[in-house]
């Protein structure tokens, strides 16, 4: 399965989630190490520009595509709580992700805050599997102009 993330060029090759350690984020709390990453390049620019402002998007970034492995078990959120899709986000999905990954899951797949019925995967660069995980393609890309007024 391809996945792709879009980031700045220093980061390409970083699959360590350390940006989402730092910051955190609607699945994740600080302190924990995850990767977000989309079903479709589309997708991923949408999330790009649904949490950078718009000054941010005038940076050179690069989309990445990511290789999972087959064999890599995806689990999927049966149950989403109230407001899941709020901002800023809530306390009960910054829980559910974190319990995914204190459960050692491996890829985690969640709905899109911005269009539900697109869904993004959320990757723990802490299980075992993850060594697995390549970066098969790497690009400039450019956001329209127009998306940013």
């Amino acid at each position: 399965m391809i996945l792709y993330r879009i980031t700045t060029k220093p980061y390409i090759n970083d699959l360590s989630g350390t940006g989402a350690m730092l910051y955190g984020g609607r699945w994740n709390a600080k302190g924990q190490r995850m990767i977000y990453t989309s079903e479709s390049l589309s997708l991923a620019m949408l999330e790009i520009m649904a949490n950078l402002s718009s000054k941010l998007l005038g940076r050179s970034f690069y989309c990445v595509e990511l290789e999972l492995p087959k064999e890599t078990v995806i689990e999927t959120l049966q149950v989403l709580p109230d407001q899941w899709n709020a901002y800023p986000y809530t306390l009960a999905t910054i829980e559910m992700g974190n319990d995914f990954l204190k459960g050692g899951g491996a890829c985690l797949k969640v709905p899109s805050a911005s269009i539900p019925s697109e869904f993004n995967y959320l990757l723990n660069p802490l299980h075992d599997d993850f060594r697995h995980l390549k970066v098969v393609d790497a690009r400039p890309i450019m956001f329209d102009h127009r998306l940013m007024d």
